[in-house]
């Protein structure tokens, strides 16, 4: 049961949206599932005086855009999992959807902008939308901008988006064809990640983004490595970028560490050997 009182509202135009939140001095929330704003009203952890329903503002598509996929800020992950745009010009994406915990109860309510938004370290999105070179478009009443994934995550749980700002889109730049891999280690099926990493091959280069490791995604990019020394080195240089670790309940200092070089060097190897997971 939600305890606190504040005012609930669905807005039928962006304006009117962005408006609200400007007006809400700085305690207006966004809800798209409300898989992460529900509980945390429910749990007392958060007290806004206004909460934005975005169900009306025809935010719920993916399409493409000139060279980009664009990703509504009310897309869910269901919606991302049965797009044909997803699966044939994002496949690290396509990948990653797949395997967040939580199934279609999960997926046919949550979105992948509102994970990101939040983001929590242990989380699938933040790292895969960093290892693909998304975008985050931000609208306020001040006007649009765009702020690269890299740039977004400032610490945990914490982004660039001012409290007037909405996210009503993603944009990302579909990659020329190369081979990828989505992997994540897990204490169980049902557990949030504790590392993840996502990997792509393109240009004759690696590119990879390390998750749940740190406060905010870790990327690196190497070229292409041509022994199995190399890709262990890689994998010691992934580890060593670790400036601040991240900890929480399920995993203590050290631990996230010490498995990161077994996490990338497999992400590694996978697309090395032209395997997808």
């Amino acid at each position: 049961m939600i305890g606190a009182r504040f005012r609930f509202t669905r807005p039928e135009t962006l304006e009117e949206a962005l408006d609200l939140l400007a007006g809400a001095g700085g305690l207006g929330r966004v809800i798209g599932g409300g898989s992460v704003l529900v509980p945390a009203l429910v749990a007392g952890q958060d007290a806004p005086a206004l909460v934005v329903d975005i169900g009306r503002l025809g935010l719920g598509s993916v399409r493409e855009e000139d060279s980009d996929v664009v990703i509504g800020a009310a897309a869910t992950y269901a919606t991302l999992l049965a797009s044909e745009v997803v699966r044939r010009r994002l496949p690290l994406l396509a990948a990653m959807l797949r395997e967040v915990t939580g199934g279609p109860g999960l997926w046919n309510l949550a979105t992948p902008g509102g994970a990101a938004c939040y983001a929590n370290p242990a989380s699938d999105v933040p790292g895969c939308l960093v290892a693909l070179g998304a975008a985050f478009r931000l609208a306020s009443r001040r006007g649009e901008r765009l702020v690269a994934a890299e740039n977004f995550f400032r610490g945990a749980f914490e982004t660039e988006r001012s409290p007037d700002e909405m996210l009503t889109a993603l944009v990302l730049p579909a990659p020329e064809p190369g081979r990828h891999a989505y992997y994540k280690l897990k204490h169980a099926a049902s557990s949030w990640p504790i590392v993840t990493a996502s990997c792509l091959s393109i240009d004759g280069r690696i590119r990879l983004c390390l998750g749940a490791a740190a406060p905010v995604p870790l990327l690196l990019d190497w070229p292409t490595p041509s022994t199995t020394e190399a890709v262990a080195a890689m994998a010691e240089q992934v580890q060593a970028a670790i400036a601040t670790e991240w900890t929480d309940e399920l995993a203590g200092p050290g631990y996230r560490r010490a498995v990161v070089p077994a996490v990338a060097a497999r992400a590694i190897r996978a697309v090395l050997e032209e395997r997808t997971s």
